[in-house]
């Protein structure tokens, strides 16, 4: 009796191994394929790393962390974790679903060349976890992210010792309109179209160039505090309505025929947070503006002013006036040249535009000629392999950072070419 339940106890007893060993194989085995799955991550490999992570918490502060830093390394480690499916045909959502999403806590990958951003959705992780930005809306590739509890406590805890910033921009319109954009002034600007130009300032410095440039004239007024929580994108423009609209990866310009417009430049400057990607910005719908000129004309009608030239007044060709030069024996006076210098400056405007005659000064030099005023559109600039000694004219800007030079021949009074120089 007693052997008969030793051996059932051995029974029982191996039964309840053999179960406890098959539930640890269970156990290690579901571990293996769940350490499988987080090994094809789905950050690195569908979804690229981002240059930077920004986090909004509940009260609307907004968080940087950037490549390279140890909270960005943290961040992305847990994340790596957490995303572990990507569905690339997922939910489509509308700009309208995305603006709304925007209000609420999140984290956003932000690239520096790739546009279509990603959003972490912490508030609502049930259904649209992980969503891929497009250029309208956006679309689910994640419904849900493990971990959420943990993501939301590591933000706030490592965010206690960041900067926070507020997602704030306001748009601003000179009220001093341009009757011209000289082209001088166009170099200092990114051109976006034949009558668009944009530049990105960042100090008060740049601010206070733009302002000689553009003479500036707005309600508020920009101090060296603006600049520390904020950016300004400066656009000029003729004809077209300006839009903006601004998300934390980028800033999107739409631009509109405003009929029987002004032909005058308006001078448009947004200040923005740097929270948002001022580096990433899209200037759209320009292609009906693209139609509204002829630009091969442009070319033909800048060629045709060189070629109306007064021969009288300008050198034409190079080797007729050496042969003029070697053959006159008088020279002309400071007050003459003056005279001929007068109409050179005007010609000079549709080049390098034009400068205060009150800043004019006159030196007498020894010059190479050169085709500053008979060079056509597509032609290169040429100096002539002769010297003259000439009346040098010079007029420059206001701040004297910008001018034009004309060389008025001594001998015969005719102007032999000149230059435009400046920033």
């Amino acid at each position: 009796m007693r052997l008969k339940m030793k051996k059932k106890v051995i029974v029982i007893v191996s039964l309840i191994i053999i179960a406890i060993l098959i539930i640890g194989a269970i156990f290690v085995y579901a571990i293996y394929k769940e350490n499988e799955i987080q090994e094809e991550q789905v950050i690195g490999v569908k979804i690229v790393e981002p240059d930077r992570i920004v986090y909004r918490d509940s009260q609307e502060n907004y968080f940087e962390f950037v490549k390279g830093d140890s909270n960005y390394k943290e961040i992305i480690d847990l994340l790596k974790k957490s995303i572990v499916s990507y569905n690339e045909n997922g939910t489509v959502l509308t700009d309208e679903e995305i603006d709304q999403i925007h209000t609420k806590s999140f984290i956003e990958f932000d690239y520096e060349t790739v546009s279509k951003n990603y959003i972490i959705q912490l508030d609502k992780n049930n259904e649209q976890a992980v969503i891929r930005l497009a250029n309208t809306g956006g679309a689910v590739v994640s419904e849900k992210i493990k971990n959420i509890d943990k993501i939301k406590n590591t933000l706030s805890e490592i965010s206690l010792n960041c900067r926070p910033y507020k997602f704030e921009y306001k748009e601003m319109i000179s009220k001093n309109l341009l009757d011209t954009f000289e082209y001088k002034y166009q170099q200092q600007f990114k051109q976006i179209n034949y009558k668009i130009f944009q530049a990105k300032i960042d100090n008060m410095k740049d601010y206070e160039k733009f302002s000689y440039i553009c003479n500036f004239a707005f309600e508020d007024k920009i101090t060296e505090e603006t600049f520390a929580d904020n950016d300004l994108i400066l656009t000029v423009s003729s004809l077209p309505k300006i839009e903006v609209k601004v998300n934390i990866g980028n800033i999107k310009y739409t631009y509109d025929r405003v009929e029987n417009a002004n032909m005058k430049y308006t001078v448009h400057l947004l200040k923005v947070s740097k929270i948002v990607n001022t580096d990433c910005i899209y200037n759209t719908d320009l292609t009906e503006l693209e139609n509204q000129i002829d630009l091969d004309n442009m070319h033909v009608q800048y060629d045709e002013a060189v070629n109306n030239l007064d021969s009288k007044v300008f050198m034409i060709n190079s080797e007729e006036f050496l042969e003029e030069y070697e053959k006159t024996e008088t020279t002309i006076s400071e007050a003459q040249a003056t005279e001929i210098a007068d109409k050179g400056f005007k010609e000079a405007e549709r080049i390098c535009g034009s400068y205060p005659k009150s800043t004019q000064e006159v030196k007498t030099e020894t010059v190479k000629p050169n085709n500053f005023f008979t060079r056509k559109y597509n032609e290169y600039d040429d100096v002539y392999d002769m010297s003259i000694e000439c009346y040098v004219f010079t007029r420059v800007d206001d701040m004297g950072l910008n001018g034009v030079k004309i060389y008025v021949d001594k001998k015969t009074g005719k102007i032999v070419g000149g230059g435009a120089f400046g920033d």
